[in-house]
């Protein structure tokens, strides 16, 4: 029997970025509707294989061909379109104040309204499922109708031979979530070849047959679904860093108390907790939560013993609550102002816990002290901070709420995202001190290795489902066991969803 061309094929890409190897050795094929998930940390390789395919980036050697014919190396994104290679993001690449129509047709012609051009858009919208006005402007879409315009967009162009989704249910509720879901199915009993990027791994056992793992710009695991355990994918996933052996002190009074539909979440002085779930979980809204970061929703908590709710994040600072948020680029560094400058403005002249501030001469003196206990390299104290690479910005942020004032409870949303091996090993040791010193440290994350690297122990949220996980040798493997338990149910979906399809 001859064997099929494969839909996609890489074989041997590799992407540099300077001296920085971003992909290497990459061969990989995906047959005629088949949904493969590609997993791996933050910096594996998956959105840099995907733009590759789409045309934004260049390989820098290796090549990939689409049914048998090779594609350059440095296509065109309409180039690639016109291929049939569809690229879902997170946030779909539309132009807000444009409307349904002008968006399908954008960078294909001429904008502008015609009896053909409204018929193929409304043909396409509906192979997609969505029954929508031509003259809506796509700002006033929610996030999963402008995922279906982008479909609809793809499809426009005629057959989708290629579907590439990148973090498409990041930002979705569960019945957005399974309406995508029934359609990538349906595109793939059609024949269309998926690839699926997500860090919401009960996603990817929903749908998918196969997973792919990239680690470090290599692929190191490619297998059938159903052959995947929490065991495997732990190894697979975790990334070859230097850990840091912290010493485990003996945990204080209650700091934290929370009651939740699923049962009570406490973190106590001197402990880190973890509470990891999926990305774009609740985790992260109960981080901003607790300290007064979340302006739709407030929390009430017990704090030492005291019903406490803070209504913005001044006042929760004022407690001796600090937030570090995962984006430190919008939410936490001031880009144009000096380094010494983000680690001291907030408490420049201001009282802090106990009575203490900063002045400018003593500022400085917190300053150096900090750069020094965190190892920031670098240009001096008065350079911007923009100078800085991103993981010496992330331990400026990380310096401003631990070392002007001491915290009480130390709040942390991704710490160690996006940032190179030796400064995630610099940020550990600087959270595990502040807990040794009194503080309570939560930290949220959807990265398994992230919580392992510093937690005591960790909540897995999901739902109205909250599962305690004590620190054991086995810890990252019972985070994503505990994570994977709702994927269970998920592959019983998926066969219901694939006979629904077929029936």
């Amino acid at each position: 029997m001859k064997p099929s061309t494969p839909r996609i094929a890489f074989e041997h890409l590799a992407v540099d970025f300077g001296a920085t190897r971003a992909l290497d050795d990459i061969s990989l094929t995906v047959e005629p509707g088949e949904i493969v998930g590609l997993l791996g940390h933050n910096g594996a390789g998956k959105s840099t294989l995907l733009n590759v395919a789409t045309g934004v980036i260049p390989a820098t050697a290796g090549s990939f061909s689409i049914d048998g014919v090779a594609v350059g190396r440095r296509i065109t994104p309409k180039e690639a379109t016109a291929l049939g290679i569809t690229v879902i993001h997170q946030e779909p690449a539309l132009a807000q104040n444009l409307s349904i129509l002008d968006n399908i047709y954008l960078a294909r012609s001429e904008p502008g309204w015609s009896k053909q051009k409204a018929q193929a858009a409304r043909e396409a919208l509906s192979a997609v499922g969505a029954d929508l006005p031509l003259d809506m402007p796509v700002e006033a879409l929610g996030l999963g109708e402008r995922q279906l315009v982008d479909l609809a967009r793809g499809l426009l162009g005629g057959d989708m031979k290629v579907l590439l989704l990148d973090e498409p249910t990041a930002a979705l509720g569960k019945a957005e979530t399974d309406s995508l879901h029934r359609l990538i199915l349906a595109f793939a009993a059609a024949g269309t070849s998926v690839l699926y990027v997500s860090h919401r791994l009960p996603d990817i056992l929903e749908v998918c047959t196969r997973i792919v793992v990239l680690r470090g710009g290599e692929l190191v695991v490619d297998g059938p679904t159903e052959q995947f355990t929490a065991a495997r994918l732990a190894e697979a996933l975790v990334p070859d860093i230097r850990s840091v052996d912290f010493e485990h002190v003996e945990a204080g009074a209650e700091r934290v108390g929370i009651d939740r539909p699923g049962g009570r979440i406490e973190v106590r002085a001197r402990e880190v907790v973890g509470l990891f779930g999926m990305a774009g979980g609740e985790q992260f809204d109960l981080a901003a939560q607790l300290a007064g970061a979340d302006d739709a929703t407030r929390l009430r908590y017990d704090l030492d013993g005291r019903s406490t709710e803070f209504r913005s994040t001044s006042k929760a600072i004022r407690s001796g609550v600090f937030f570090v948020p995962a984006d430190r680029e919008t939410e936490g560094l001031i880009g144009a102002e000096s380094a010494l400058d983000n680690v001291i403005l907030p408490w420049l002249g201001r009282f802090g816990t106990g009575g203490w501030w900063v002045s400018a001469r003593s500022g400085r003196s917190v300053y150096e002290r900090a750069r020094k206990a965190l190892d920031i390299r670098g240009p001096g104290a008065e350079a911007e901070i923009s100078q800085f690479s991103g993981g010496n910005r992330q331990k400026h942020l990380l310096a401003r709420w631990l070392y002007p004032v001491a915290p009480r409870l130390l709040v942390l949303s991704q710490p160690t995202q996006g940032v190179d091996v030796g400064a995630k090993v610099d940020i550990v040791e600087g959270v595990r001190g502040a807990a040794a010193a009194g503080a309570a440290v939560v930290v949220a994350s959807s990265e398994s290795d992230e919580i392992a690297s510093m937690c005591d122990r960790a909540y897995v949220l999901h739902g109205d489902t909250i599962v305690e996980i004590p620190r054991t040798p086995s810890f990252n493997e019972d985070l994503l066991d505990a994570l994977l338990v709702s994927g269970e149910r998920s592959r019983a979906d998926r066969t219901e969803l694939a006979e629904g399809q077929n029936r």
